[in-house]
């Protein structure tokens, strides 16, 4: 039998999940706007963001409430902030899913355009990441959310380049002049949402590992500090 603890973090856990299986589904519908012009699909993705947002606050009160009532430590406590994080982004991307629909309606009428800059191949990429995503919060695996983290930066790379594209094609193509503020607009939303579900990877692996992988320039400075100092110390020696 579960204590109130164990019933409580249990309940976190399902929320975060079904916080990810909300969030998976807005970036499936939202993209689906956007390459087939499905504008019927806006209101369901509008509706899923409230969801999205109730459920932020949820998570947040619940994780007030553990911390208050419980004390949690080591693993636990991990957990408890990583989930703070967590719904955190989440939130941040289920907003942009929405802004991603905002802007898809004249782009969407331009499934040429779209496919000279290899957008479908992207939007599918960033989905299969998703769902990985939730596999690796479902079972703790760091090891699949350092899969994650390397792919997420190869595609924000992508976006970078297709960003780049626009920009140069706008002063020789007319009919990219028509899209492309719209179309640069759903490029940087894309690329947050990358950098969001980076995040989301780097909260997966605190909890799994008890390791901060966020900033990992600075990481590797303190490292280089480190060194120097050691040398220093060998030199007066």
């Amino acid at each position: 039998m579960q204590t109130y603890f164990e019933s409580e973090l249990t309940k976190l856990r399902k929320r975060i999940a079904k916080m990810l299986n909300l969030t998976t589904g807005q970036i499936d519908k939202s993209f689906q706007v956007l390459l087939n012009g499905d504008m019927e699909m806006i209101s369901q993705i509008k509706s899923d963001e409230n969801k999205v947002d109730k459920l932020d606050i949820k998570i947040d009160k619940l994780c007030q409430r553990i911390f208050a009532l419980a004390q949690p430590v080591a693993g636990d406590l991990r957990f408890i902030m990583a989930s703070l994080r967590i719904g955190t982004e989440m939130e941040r991307i289920s907003d942009m899913a929405y802004e991603i629909t905002q802007r898809s309606e004249s782009v969407s009428q331009y499934p040429e355009i779209l496919s000279r800059y290899e957008m479908p191949g992207l939007l599918d990429q960033i989905r299969k990441l998703f769902t990985q995503l939730n596999e690796a919060f479902s079972n703790n695996n760091s090891m699949l959310a350092y899969e994650i983290i390397g792919r997420c930066k190869e595609r924000e790379e992508d976006c970078k380049t297709i960003f780049r594209d626009i920009v140069t094609q706008m002063t020789k193509k007319s009919n990219v002049i028509v899209i492309a503020t719209d179309l640069i607009l759903i490029i940087r939303n894309l690329e947050r949402i990358i950098g969001h579900m980076e995040n989301i990877a780097e909260s997966v692996i605190f909890i799994a590992d008890a390791k901060i992988v966020r900033h990992p320039r600075l990481g590797a400075g303190k490292e280089q500090a480190n060194q120097e100092a050691a040398e220093e110390v060998k030199d007066k020696e």
